[in-house]
């Protein structure tokens, strides 16, 4: 078994090192450098750089045209796996396998397909989420499941602290199951029950809307951090809202004081930061940045902006 890694983000990194521990990986597929936040440099993808450290071949393109093709064809790889790869697989690319090809995709499907499932499960407030391994099939994320794993959500995840677990859990998987399809041992189920989908993120989706539940803004808070960051305004200036305290399942508990508008912050607490009148209930955050400035933790935000308290954001 000879394997074509296709990766782009850091997700899929101790996925690549722990295979390519294992077995042959006769090159790395990723997307081409990019600009910088600043655009004035180059950056190479993670997976580049994880290639690169570990002496394997690294093939860029924009478009997987017939160049890329033959490209990776002179690499004679038999099968393929991807992880957060970030484009579409056409059936003259999938060709070039005579093996398996295999997706690792972060949710227990057939839920959560799409660009998103991380963001999803937190956004959807789901108890608990995973990972599948499933074979590629023209259907968005429909192939059957080689190997899969649940965990629970305690609904205080990040996006960000979310994507880091899963990077650690999908690299074990991901060994367990290619050591069983080198050994001529897998076995591939079909997906059952109602799938469901996710969309790719979009600053948009980071705009604060005080009128809904506090459950909803609290997972909506986490699921965009850290991009593209959820964002309300304070005084005609950009608000982004970065940290919010306890569990999902206490958002909410406090009741609104009686005649508050939604939006208003209406009180600071030392254990719980500062709390934002929502539809049904506070909503406490306890770390948020001006644009254009730093982020800072409430006390630090509240010493340098003490008309916050009883502010209308939004």
């Amino acid at each position: 078994m000879r394997i074509l890694f296709a990766g782009t983000a850091d997700i899929a990194v101790p996925t690549l090192q722990i295979l390519a521990q294992h077995f042959e990986i006769g090159a790395v597929l990723t997307n081409t450098d990019k600009p910088g936040a600043r655009g004035k440099s180059l950056v190479p993808p993670p997976i580049k750089t994880a290639a690169l450290a570990l002496n394997l071949p690294v093939l860029q393109f924009d478009h997987l045209g017939k160049d890329a093709r033959e490209a990776v064809a002179s690499y004679n790889c038999d099968t393929l796996i991807c992880f957060a790869y970030g484009r579409l697989f056409g059936p003259k690319f999938l060709s070039l396998f005579s093996g398996e090809k295999l997706n690792i995709h972060p949710s227990l499907l057939p839920l959560l397909r799409g660009p998103s499932p991380i963001q999803g499960a937190i956004l959807s407030q789901q108890e608990k989420s995973g990972i599948s391994i499933q074979r590629i099939a023209s259907e968005m994320d429909s192939g059957d499941i080689l190997s899969s794993c649940e965990f629970a959500l305690t609904g205080e995840e990040t996006t960000l602290s979310l994507t880091s677990f899963v990077a650690d859990q999908a690299s074990e998987l991901a060994l367990e199951a290619v050591t069983a399809l080198h050994a001529g041992l897998a076995q591939f189920v079909k997906q059952t029950g109602e799938a469901t989908y996710t969309t790719m993120q979009t600053t948009e989706m980071g705009e604060l809307d005080f009128t809904k539940p506090a459950k909803t803004l609290h997972a909506q808070i986490r699921a965009m951090l850290p991009w593209p960051k959820a964002k309300t305004s304070f005084k005609e200036q950009g608000l982004f809202i970065t940290g919010v305290f306890g569990s999902l399942a206490n958002a909410g508990e406090d009741p609104v004081p009686a005649g508050v508008s939604v939006g208003t912050v209406v009180a600071k607490q030392k254990n719980k930061g500062i709390a934002i009148a929502t539809a049904d209930g506070l909503l406490w955050i306890n770390r948020m940045q001006l644009e254009k400035r730093k982020e800072m933790d409430w006390q630090s935000f509240l010493n340098g902006n003490q008309d916050f308290l009883g502010a209308k954001l939004g």
